[in-house]
């Protein structure tokens, strides 16, 4: 079974997360061994993650978990379980168990962490890994002032009273990695961790923040503190490859999300996120931690992707263990409910034309989708789009004039619109993307799209030049009327781009574009392709995929999917029933201004 099978979708979110990071070089990775010790929830997000790295890109690596078996998974040729007695040699061998001790609130505590880290460099010394990942803590600083923020050789002063151990105790494990390595010849890299976000029980946050929220219990906040930078578990997975892969060996780096929360700060955020009342009280919650710079790590390229208020709400939800899809809910205003409920009276509108003068027509990208996987909007889509074949197309088109209502315009009777499909927009709202935002003369209401699919050459040299030649006219008219430079990701052909640009106006280009999407409209070729979405670069595909309709569940009604939808949704987009990462889940434009005004109950 697929290890994506086996997980939930916070822990896959988090085993794919390095997945995003375009810039390291996994490859390196193929055939290679890595241990991880440690034991806990951060040991098997990590097991995990190198799993489906290894599943997902092919590299033929070794997985070895130290001294703890997962549940979840069987031993084979990618993953095995040894004692740390039983190691022989590895490419790498990365340490987590110290780093859930962001507290050593006794001395028995801080003396099974020293006595840990003997036993762990004591056995290396016989394995000698090609390198060491030492996760640390950036309690390591101790208490340093209250705004001041700590690259990696500035250390507060710890002193060694009771409430600075955790200083204490960071500052021997390093030092205990470090001078085994210089002893026994090994490499050592450091990651000082910021204050972890996880949905792990072990946890300092986990216990004295998390776990408190999804029990409804009243949280009290001190009132004054240092700032404390935070770090969701995806982006500490991430810095973990560049330990491995990018950073230098026997050096240290601090790894750390955007922004710093003192107490009332974190106190402001989470009646934001979660809607609660908190308390204030000079005994109230401080995380330990501080405030700390990661320049270091980032120029090597590595930057935090989920944000410390994102990162709360998913370890939040993640801990009240429901398996409702996750999302998040504060998007658009917190309207994103009554903008798809305005969508959804707009496809009511397009089915009743359709259903009166008998054109085909099909849900279309994210809608068909959602109609599939969800039986209406997915849950986090700010947008609805609609297909039908050319003929159905200009047909659905000749009848606008006297079908619409009278508060939803056609936008493509403006004179300053140039889009390659039609877009129906609300009157009397707005609802402005980056993008048309730039246009006082475009209409910036709630919209729906209504796409044509053409028919393209049958196979071969054909097909592809029809295919490029369309993707090619369509990104000519955008950028000139979005006033950009061509980016072909190829110096020449964006050269010739821009003077093509330059020398034919705006309305030829656009004549071009559609000449090209409708060159083969009256011959019989069998196959069709995505003329005027974004889905160009797919490939063809075959015309009887789209021959009948079929009604299904959509939210409150019915509506039509392609009777071969399975086919078209595996073309679209692969395993359709795979949801986008959890922390991924944000409404899909960049919204400048929203007013639903009198629609906002349509």
């Amino acid at each position: 079974m697929p290890l994506k099978n086996k997980l939930n979708q916070y822990e896959l979110d988090t085993a794919l997360a390095v997945l995003r990071d375009k810039r390291l070089p996994l490859d390196q990775l193929r055939q290679k061994t890595a241990a991880i010790s440690g034991g806990g929830d951060l040991h098997r997000a990590i097991v995990y993650s190198l799993l489906y790295l290894n599943e997902t890109k092919n590299l033929n690596m070794k997985v070895i978990s130290v001294g703890e078996r997962i549940p979840t998974l069987y031993e084979d040729d990618d993953f095995t379980v040894k004692e740390l007695s039983e190691l022989d040699s590895v490419d790498y061998f990365i340490e987590s168990g110290f780093l859930c001790y962001t507290s050593a609130d006794s001395a028995e505590a801080f003396c099974a962490c020293i006595d840990r880290a003997m036993t762990v460099t004591s056995a290396l010394a016989a394995v000698n890994p090609a390198k060491v990942i030492l996760l640390s803590s950036t309690a390591v600083y101790g208490a340093p002032d209250r705004e001041m923020s700590l690259s990696e050789n500035e250390y507060a002063d710890p002193s060694y009273a009771l409430s600075n151990l955790s200083a204490v105790l960071f500052q021997c494990v390093e030092n205990i990695f470090a001078g085994a390595a210089h002893t026994h010849d090994f490499a050592v890299t450091t990651l000082r961790s910021a204050a972890l976000i996880a949905p792990f029980e072990e946890l300092e946050i986990t216990k004295s923040y998390l776990r408190p929220l999804t029990e409804d219990k009243l949280l009290t906040f001190a009132p004054h503190g240092r700032k404390t930078t935070y770090l969701y578990i995806n982006d500490l997975i991430t810095a973990l490859y560049y330990g491995m892969l990018l950073c230098k060996e026997s050096e240290v780096y601090n790894v750390g999300g955007e922004g710093n929360f003192s107490p009332l700060m974190l106190a402001a955020v989470t009646e934001e996120l979660f809607g609660v009342s908190v308390g204030i009280a000079d005994d109230g919650l401080r995380i330990h931690g501080c405030a700390v710079s990661c320049d270091k790590l980032k120029k090597l390229g590595w930057s935090p992707l989920v944000n410390t208020k994102d990162g709360l709400l998913i370890a939040k939800n993640a801990l009240s263990g429901s398996d409702k899809v996750f999302m998040f809910s504060d998007s658009y205003d917190g309207k994103l409910s009554a903008v798809q409920h305005t969508l959804l009276g707009f496809l009511k509108e397009v089915d009743r034309i359709c259903r009166k003068h008998r054109i085909k027509y099909f849900l279309g990208g994210g809608t068909l989708l959602g109609a599939v996987r969800h039986k209406g909007f997915i849950p986090w889509d700010d947008d609805a789009d609609v297909m039908m074949l050319r003929e159905d197309y200009e047909r659905f088109l000749s009848v606008l004039p006297d079908e619409l209502p009278g508060y939803i315009t056609n936008q493509n009777t403006e004179e300053a619109n140039h889009f390659a499909f039609t877009k129906l927009r609300l009157d009397d709202t707005i609802l402005s993307t980056e993008f048309t935002a730039r246009f006082d003369n475009l209409h910036n209401g709630v919209f729906l799209d209504v796409l044509a699919q053409d028919k393209t050459a049958k196979k071969g040299l054909a097909q592809k030049l029809h295919m490029k030649m369309t993707a090619q006219l369509r990104w000519l008219v955008l950028n000139k009327w979005r006033g950009t430079p061509m980016n072909a990701n190829n110096k020449v052909i964006s050269f010739i781009g821009d003077v093509i640009k330059a020398i034919f106006p705006l309305k030829l280009l656009e004549k071009m574009q559609n000449r090209m999407m409708t060159r083969y409209r009256n011959k019989d070729t069998g196959v069709l392709y995505d003329s005027m979405g974004r889905n160009v670069e797919r490939g063809a595909f075959p015309e009887e995929w789209l021959s009948e309709a079929v009604y299904v569940d959509f939210e409150d009604t019915k509506l039509p999917i392609p009777k071969e939808w399975d086919k078209y949704l595996s073309y679209l987009y692969g395993d359709y029933m795979e949801m986008i990462p959890v922390s991924e889940r944000h409404v899909s434009h960049e919204i400048v201004r929203i007013d639903l005004g009198r629609f906002i109950d349509y």
